[in-house]
Order: structure tokens, then sequence, then C-alpha cells
């Protein structure tokens, strides 16, 4: 034991081991980036098995599925012997809500409703209230639910007789919504955390039964924990105190998601006899890169003080490069990046980061031009295409009937002869007599359909029937069975280039099934469909780079680090970010959060780079179609300039617009679909609503069929609906722009 002790302590500084080494009560752990955060987790895991403390009452908690993955592959390598629990809050919630379903109020085979799903959800409602889309855009009134719930707050919060018009309806849509997730056995994302909150503050006996399981408990990235996740964290916790909570307020990104900074920098009134250890030492920057951070960051008000260092000598000066527009950035992009290779660095080695992701697609040409290999890290991509969709659709009304929104989904799909029409019928007997789209399959007739449709419908749900008889045994063979019985396979027709994608995301989605079937825990359908539900945007990215340089968000970004990283878009209204038309709010305490965020978001990407750093701005760049002048962002200003190199080349000529060559990570700008994971054709933002359902797989690269000019295919996508543009290179006829929301456009 003695010997083995040493090990784990002997690599370590000394705050480290302070960490390490803390047993009981309750801990802060301010870990600076690139400090070793997750070395000091995953031994303290172990120097808790040293004591005596048996796995079981361990419970460590992250934020992505990947992160607890690795801790959990490091915890194994240390020798602990497995039982510790080290998940995200939702898979743990996912978990916890599945074990004590009946104390919930829950049946355990609920399904867990992805961002897609709620807002299928959400335009049903609007349609069954007859409310206006012009008034309740369904995204918007969406992420208001999703607020009011991470507040702890039901419908009734906001239906108050003084309450607006607005107001009122909105908790009406808010109840219509919860209704339609309970008729469908389904919760969101929201509901895991608050209903098992809920539950442990309604059920004493259930709360202490898992403060007597989870007797120390670590959180990770504990700066991003909401409101929701901090009555979890110190429900379990009270009573013992053994709270250990890791982060770094520098790094709080995620306030738009719900995020409470002061849940870590209250950490110290919650806990008055709590221990502090500052991690400071970063093992990953050069002293150029950690000195124009720091003296970003400590502009900040809302931060504990910390004084990150480090013991690596030399590296290159940060450099702050302005040049004329986004194509002159592109270029010089490709330029320094071909210059880095030149010098022997591997092109996984170098990122490009950006705050908004419309940024990238001049900087993907550039370095298309110049055959350098680049992909964009779009890691939940995978399970948004459309035949991987389709079988976990199947899959999730195996695993829960009442599932209405999968049912609609796969009910003709392959096609099957069920018409729209038929499907509305069904769905309104469903809704009249309180039964599932399933049930309404079995009494086609009653539901007022003719003879042929009831048949078709009536087989449907047989064929469902039968596919369910079976859910004991491997996901994989239940996959197969699914492809085989419904005809998924066989519909996918010829061997071309876009049938021969499908199906290798199929063969992809059955292999993943194959490694969780090998796994030692649960091996159940519904565990599976949970993981597959809680994958995050980051969890699928391979951080090696694959032998391409990585283009990816800001916020994308943490966690990661690149030897060599270059920061575009330095600019006011981009970096720090700014809505188009939104101004000053005339709340001091509100804009000055905004802005410190804004500027954690820059500090977290400028301690991404290892070695190299590159911040550039444009003097002029195109945002939504039109050419704006730019002013250099005032973070450029605030970094300093220790050891900071300026370079003026805005007055260089931009490059002329060259036809694309081959080369890249695809063969041509157009290929888009061949890409690993590929943007999001719709910029994100909470506040505009999604192209309705009939453009659902409308992506660049795909075919399209117009009313007049015939089939073609979509080269790029424009601005957010109602006026996104596609620009479509019709076979007869060539290249046109056509305006989606004023043309008849079908996606083949």
């Amino acid at each position: 034991m003695g010997e083995w002790l040493l090990d784990l302590l002997t690599d370590l500084n000394e705050p480290q081991r302070q960490a390490v080494r803390h047993v009981d009560g309750p801990l802060l752990v301010l870990a600076g980036a690139g400090s070793g955060k997750t070395r000091v987790i995953t031994r303290r895991v172990a120097y808790l098995a040293t004591r005596g403390i048996a796995p079981w009452h361990i419970l460590a908690i992250t934020f992505t599925n990947k992160a607890a993955g690795e801790m959990r592959q490091r915890v194994e390598a240390l020798g602990v012997a497995r039982g510790a629990t080290l998940c995200t809050f939702h898979a743990l919630c996912a978990r916890l809500l599945r074990e004590f379903a009946s104390e919930a109020g829950l049946q355990s085979n609920y399904t867990i409703y992805d961002r897609d799903d709620q807002l299928k959800l959400v335009k049903q409602a609007l349609a069954h209230l007859d409310l206006p889309k012009s008034n309740f855009r369904p995204s918007s009134a969406h992420g208001a639910i999703s607020r009011m719930k991470n507040e702890m707050k039901g419908p009734d919060a906001l239906s108050t007789a003084d309450g607006n018009f607005h107001e009122r309806n909105l908790a009406k849509l808010y109840a219509e919504y919860e209704r339609r997730l309970t008729a469908n056995n389904a919760l969101d994302f929201d509901d895991l955390l608050i209903r098992m909150a809920r539950l442990l503050r309604d059920r004493p006996d259930v709360l202490q039964q898992l403060r007597d399981r989870y007797r120390y408990i670590l959180i990770d990235e504990y700066q991003d924990t909401n409101h929701v996740q901090y009555l979890l964290a110190h429900g379990l916790a009270m009573g013992r105190e053994n709270l250990c909570a890791t982060g770094d307020p520098d790094q709080s990104i995620y306030g738009w998601r719900g995020a409470n900074i002061r849940n870590i920098l209250e950490f110290e009134e919650d806990y008055p006899n709590a221990t502090v250890i500052r991690l400071e030492e970063n093992y990953r920057s050069t002293k150029a890169i950690l000195a124009a951070a720091s003296s970003l960051i400590a502009r900040n008000r809302k931060r504990k003080h910390k004084d990150l260092w480090t013991r690596r000598d030399g590296g290159e000066n940060v450099r702050v490069v302005r040049l004329a527009d986004e194509r002159a950035e592109a270029q010089y992009l490709a330029e320094r990046i071909a210059e880095q290779r030149e010098a022997g660095r591997s092109y996984a080695d170098m990122a490009v980061f950006y705050r908004v992701n419309s940024l990238s697609r001049v900087v993907e040409e550039a370095l298309l031009r110049s055959g350098i290999p680049y992909r964009v890290a779009r890691g939940v991509e995978f399970y948004n295409r459309k035949e991987v969709k389709d079988v976990l659709a199947y899959l999730k009304l195996l695993a829960n009937p009442a599932d209405d929104v999968s049912c609609a989904r796969v009910i003709n799909e392959p096609a099957r002869g069920i018409g729209a029409t038929s499907l509305k019928r069904m769905q309104a007997h469903a809704f009249a007599t309180g039964g599932s789209l399933l049930d309404a399959c079995r009494a086609g007739a009653e539901a007022g359909l003719g003879k042929a449709a009831a048949g078709k419908t009536l087989a449907f749900a047989r064929m469902i029937d039968g596919l369910a008889a079976d859910l004991d045994r491997p996901v994989e063979k239940i996959i197969e069975d699914v492809l085989d019985r419904t005809g998924l396979e066989k519909s996918l027709g010829a061997d071309d280039e876009e049938t021969s994608q499908a199906r290798s995301n199929i063969d992809e989605l059955i292999s993943a099934a194959a490694q969780f079937d090998g796994a030692d825990e649960d091996t159940s359908l519904a565990a599976w469909l949970q993981q597959v539900s809680l994958v995050s945007d980051t969890d699928r990215f391979d951080g090696d780079g694959g032998g391409a340089v990585t283009l990816m968000t800001l916020h994308a970004a943490k966690g990661l680090e690149f030897p060599v990283v270059f920061m575009i878009g330095c600019e006011e209204g981009l970096l720090p970010f700014q809505r188009g038309g939104e101004g000053l709010s005339f709340d001091r305490e509100k804009d000055e959060a905004k802005m410190e965020e804004e500027r954690r978001l820059a500090f977290v990407g400028m301690t991404r780079a290892k070695d190299d750093l590159t911040l550039t701005a444009a003097t002029v760049r195109m945002l939504r179609g039109q050419t704006n002048v730019q002013a250099a962002s005032r973070f450029l200003h605030e970094i300093g300039e220790d050891r900071v190199e300026e370079e003026d080349r805005s007055l260089i000529a931009t490059p002329a617009r060259s036809k694309r060559r081959r080369g890249g990570f695809y063969a041509d700008a157009e290929e888009r679909t061949g890409i690993e994971a590929m943007a999001d054709p719709f910029e994100v933002d909470e506040d505009v609503e999604p192209a309705p359902p009939e453009y659902e797989y409308l992506t660049e690269g795909c075919r399209v069929r117009h009313s007049r000019f015939g089939e073609g295919k979509v080269l790029r996508l424009r601005q957010p609906w109602p006026q996104t543009r596609a620009d479509i290179f019709f076979d007869e006829y060539g290249p046109k722009t056509i305006v989606l929301s004023m043309a008849n456009v079908e996606v083949l």
C-alpha cells in the first residue's frame, strides 16, 4: 500500500498533493488552465480507495461523457477496483430516475427527447393552442420554457392574474408542452435534473439512501453548474459535507445555458470550513501565452485571483495580426499553416478557433485552394443524420410504445402507403381517446381510416409488436432485426455515393452497439438509448486531428489543447460577440456580466495553445451579406504588450478569388456532405426560428427538385429562416439563388 501511495503522489506538485490527500470535509480546488486538474481528480479517487473507502461510496461528476470515460480509464489504470460512479450530471440522474421510477412518478422505460424532438412538441402545442408563430417562435418559446425549468419554476409561475398577455399564453404553452411529454412517457434534458431534484426534496427516504451510497462527492468544472445541479450536489453532500468542487471561475463560459458562476465564487459561504487549494502551475502553455491571457482575464471582477506560471522556457511571442478583410485573413492562415508544416509540424497540431460558425466558410475555401486537409469539429452531427435518426426512432418506439414523436417519424419510413391525412386522423383519435399513436394504428377504422389504410396501419403496429417481443438480447441484434424487418436497409437502394455514405453510417451505429454490448454494466436497449441520447457536442470529437487542421468554435475548444492555435475574427461584435441589432441593455450589471463571459471565452481560447498563438482581425468583413468596417476587439488591447508582437497587414491587397482546386479533407467545397461532421447550414441562434419540417434534411451538397428548374445540387445555404437563401446548381439551368420561403423546393 505504501509503494502504491508513493506512485500516486511522486509526480505531483505540492498543491496537487494537498488536494489529493484531503479526505474529509469540503474542499475547493481552484484549478487554473492547464494545471493538471484531471490528474488531481483521478488520483484523489485512487487515494480515497487507499484510505479504506469502498469505491461504490465515491461519486465523481464531470460535464461530458468523453471526459467521464477518460476519467474512468485513468482510475482503473491506477489499480482501483470497479464500483466508483464516474459520469455526467445528466447520466447520473437518468440512471437514478430509472432506479427510483415509481418514487419519482415515472415509468422506467421513459424516452429522453433531444432538441429536435422537443421542438416538435413545442410546435404541436402551439398548433393545438392556436398561438401565432409571430409571437411565439418555437425555438424562443422552447428556450423560455428551458430557463423556467432550470429555475425550478412551473407554468403556474407565469399564469398569475397580473401577468401580461405573453406570459399568460407562455404559461399555457408550457403546460401543454409538459402534458405532451407526459403523454409520450418522455423527459427532456432539463427534466432529468429537475425530476431528480424534486425526488430528493420530496422523498427523504430516497435522499438518505443516496447520501449513504455516495459518501464522497467530487464535481469537476464546478463553475459550469446551474441552479438545479447546485441543488443536487448540495442535497447529496449535506450531512457528511465531503464535497470536493474543482473548477476555475475564469473558464465559466456557459452562462447562456444557465450556468451560474456564483456557485463556485460563493463556495466558501456555503461551507465556511472549506479548505481552498489553488493550482497555479501551468503545464501546457509558454510564458508569452500565459502573460497575454493573464493580462486579459485580470480585467474581470467576478473571479478568484490566481497567478498562472510555468517552468517552460522559450516559445514564440503572441502575434496580433490586422488584415484587410476575411479573404486576406483566410489566405494568411493558409500561408502560416503551410509554413508550420514545412517546419515539421503535423496538420493535427494546428487549430483555428472562431466565435461563430459562419466564419469558417472563407477559411475552408482558402485551405482547399492550398491543398491543406482540415476537419470541422461537429461531434454530435452523426446522430442527427437522417438514416441514423430513423433507426433510433424505431428503437425508441420499441422501448417506449407511448413515444408518439418517434412513431410519427417512422410510420411511413420507408414508404408503406400511410399518408399525412391518415396520420393526422390517427393523431386526433389518440388525443381524443388518451391513447398512443401506436394504439390508434391498431384502431384505424375507429380513427376514420378507410379499409385499405386501416390495414396498412395495423400491419405497421403488428410489425412493431413483433420487434418489441424480444428486447432481452444484444442491441446489435435488435438493430439488425429492425433494419431487415422494417425495410430500412432495402430502402437505401442503389449503391451510389449518397447511399454508400448512409450505409457506412448505419454500419458505424451497429459497431457502436456492438461495443456497448461488450461492456460489463447494464447492456439493455434502454441503457444504450440513454447513452446515445446524452451524447454532447464534443463526445465524438477525436482530438488527435486525424492528420488534418481542426476548425471549431471557441465553446467547442474548451477542454482541448493544440500546439498551434489561430483565433480569428477578434473584432468588436464578433469577439466580444453582439447579436445583430442588439445594443446596451442599460442594465449595467447585465452588460458587465455579458462582457466578462466573452472575456472568459477569449481566455479559454488563448489557453488552449501550447507553443504558438496568433490572434487575427479584419479591417473589413462581410457579415450576413453586408460588408462592414470592423473595429479591432478591445481584447487585443487588454492582453498587454509583454511578449506580444503586432503586425499590420491591412494594406496588403486581398487575394483575388480563384477557382477552387481539389484538395483538403474532401474533394471540393461543394462536397460538404462528405466531411466527418459538417457545420449546421443555419447559424445557431436561440432567437432564430428553425426551418420548417420539409427542410429538416436540407444540407449543402444534397439533391433537390424545383417546380420550374428541375433537379439540382445545393452548393451553399445562407441566412437563418425565413430569409434562408440556397445557391443551387440545376442540371439544366445552371446556378440559381433561391429564397426557400418563397419557392417550391423538394429535398430528394
